[in-house]
């Protein structure tokens, strides 16, 4: 009898072959009390672990450079970065001394806390960075218990048709089970954002997360169909089931192969539209796969990491991880958010100035409104993407705003800025565009006026629907009100499309609508030509455009729109793809 287990399809693909069940050693930290003679000891302690452990994943890095390629040492050294960051040993140590306690409960405590922070953050992408800490932080738990730190040590060497199912991969152990060719991976655990399911589409092993409780209900060896695409795991799969699979594999094969040829051809519709596509980015890894993938440079590169360690950084520091960035970005234009903290996205020296509302976080005081309000902190940051702008093609995008006064008080102190530079003797590009992201439903109905105050718009649709249907889409009791082809939604992108159009201002979308093919046609034939999106999309994106008459898509668009019997039906991206095949 077939048995279908849910979860999260991560990565699009069809994976059939033998289950094998990865087990751990589940860790127990717990906490004892040291003498105070001993605390400088268990500091050691603690920073010979933090040591181990960097050494440790420097080795993997080196080991899986040629294997796994860039974008999998560039994740394990992030991972080295985290534990060579000063406010995990500095804090940790704080810790020791102050509670006395042993140097395995002092990280406890630090992950903790930080977890605590990224919990009230209502973006799921900088919300998976958690992910990251639980697993450096254990590694280093792992060491100071003398425990091994090699949970696949006894897996085969070819993999062959196998799926490996565990409790949740770091980047690490994936990117050796990619080495021994596993064909699909499986987990209870585990963030779409995150930098193992980051890794997992980089290297296109399909992929389930989420799948709660699944190394008790399947057997090893146990036969195992995987789509990665609807998120679905079945085992013991019937004849009609299996032979249904295996045509959809070889299919999705074709699919994959299809996307590698498209690989380095321009983004141009079947009738000749060209569109230009960009990469949504936070780290260097990121960013290399984006290159990888063609993006024609960043639509979005979000800042708010920076900011959620200890203190704010300081104008140096940022203006250094800017600059290196931009390098990154092999001479293509870097697009810079600024500060998008507060409200739902919590940091703690919010919570010291007291800054972060409680009721209705996501209508609080966040993004440009606390930037308007905190005037130093916000300074510094222009001043850190100005400086960067001497140095290549920078712009930079200002989220959340509602009106053309937030503009000129932005301006204003743009202008302060470039002031105080000159006056240092410091380098930047006095013509720096200036942008700003259409995310509250005003503002997209105020773009005549918005317009005249910024040089590009960019369209940031997880808010922009979010507010615009009243539905908290994170909230998984009306996450399904949540509709991108709700007519209201789609009447107001067309405005925004036309208006801009109109105004002769640039438009970009840089939300997930972006990079999500289904969507692809839609945004096309609502008059869409700039996309940003997660550098794994991109290549689908690209095949679709590619495989798109974006006159048809248009012609198809307006009659679903005039027709209010239609309207009412949620079909609206299945009537244009049959447009397209007629």
């Amino acid at each position: 009898m077939t048995l279908a287990l849910s979860g999260h399809g991560v990565v699009d693909g069809i994976a059939v072959g033998q289950v094998h069940i990865i087990r751990r050693n589940e860790l127990n930290i717990g906490e004892y009390r040291i003498e105070a003679s001993g605390v400088e000891a268990e500091i050691g302690r603690l920073r010979s672990a933090l040591d181990a452990a960097a050494e440790h994943l420097e080795q993997l890095a080196q080991r899986i450079r040629s294997s796994a390629g860039q974008a999998a040492e560039e994740i394990i050294r992030t991972h080295i970065a985290m534990l060579a960051d000063e406010s995990l040993a500095d804090t940790s140590a704080e810790h020791i001394r102050e509670q006395l306690c042993n140097a395995e409960w002092a990280l406890q405590l630090y992950l903790e806390a930080f977890l605590s922070k990224l919990d009230q953050i209502n973006d799921p992408y900088i919300r998976s960075r958690g992910e990251d800490a639980v697993q450096v932080v254990q590694l280093a738990q792992e060491i100071l218990a003398e425990q091994p730190v090699e949970p696949l040590s006894g897996l085969p060497d070819r993999l062959g048709k196998t799926l490996v199912i565990a409790s949740e991969v770091t980047p690490g152990e994936l990117a050796i089970l990619h080495e021994r060719g596993v064909a699909g991976l499986i987990t209870e655990h585990g963030s779409p954002h995150s930098h193992t399911a980051i890794l997992a589409r980089s290297l296109g092993v399909p992929t389930v997360m989420g799948v709660h409780h699944g190394r008790g209900l399947l057997r090893e060896s146990e036969e195992l169909i995987l789509d990665g695409h609807y998120g679905i795991v079945f085992a013991s799969p019937e004849e009609s089931i299996l032979k249904h699979y295996l045509q959809k594999q070889a299919r999705s094969d074709r699919f994959i192969q299809s996307l590698e040829r498209v690989r380095g051809q321009p983004a141009r519709s079947l009738d000749g539209m060209q569109v230009c596509l960009r990469a949504n980015a936070e780290r260097s890894d990121d960013l290399a796969l984006a290159l990888q993938s063609g993006a024609e440079g960043v639509g979005l590169y979000r800042t708010e990491f920076l900011f959620l360690q200890g203190k704010p950084p300081d104008e140096e520091a940022q203006y250094e991880q800017y600059r290196q960035a931009l390098e990154a970005s092999g001479g293509h234009r870097l697009t810079i958010r600024t500060l998008d903290l507060g409200a739902d996205k919590g940091a703690d020296w919010l919570d010291f100035q007291g800054l972060r509302s409680k009721a209705n976080p996501a209508l609080g005081l966040r993004a440009v409104r606390l930037c308007l309000r905190e005037m130093d902190l916000f300074k510094s940051q222009l001043k850190a993407i100005l400086r960067t702008s001497a140095h290549g093609p920078v712009s930079c995008l200002i989220p959340m705003l509602t009106s053309a006064g937030e503009v000129r008080a932005v301006r204003a102190l743009l202008a302060e800025a470039r002031s105080e530079l000159e006056s240092e003797g410091r380098k930047f590009d006095p013509d720096m565009p200036l942008g700003g992201m259409i995310e509250v439903p005003a503002a997209a109905l105020a773009l005549e006026a918005l317009s005249r105050e910024l040089d590009f718009l960019s369209v940031g649709t997880n808010d922009l629907i979010q507010y615009a249907l009243a539905t908290d889409r994170v909230d998984e009791q009306v996450a399904h009100l949540y509709d991108p082809q709700h007519p209201g939604v789609v009447q107001l992108l067309l405005h925004i499309f036309r208006s801009a159009r109109a105004l002769d201002i640039p438009v970009a979308v840089c939300g997930e609508l972006a990079g999500d093919r289904r969507f692809t046609r839609l945004l096309l034939g609502l008059g869409l030509t700039e996309f940003s999106m997660q550098p794994r999309s991109l290549l689908e994106v690209k095949q679709v455009i590619i495989d798109t008459d974006v006159s048809l898509a248009r012609a198809s668009l307006e009659e679903w729109l005039s027709d209010p019997g239609r309207a009412g039906d949620a079909s609206l991206l299945h009537f244009i793809d049959r447009a397209q095949a007629r």
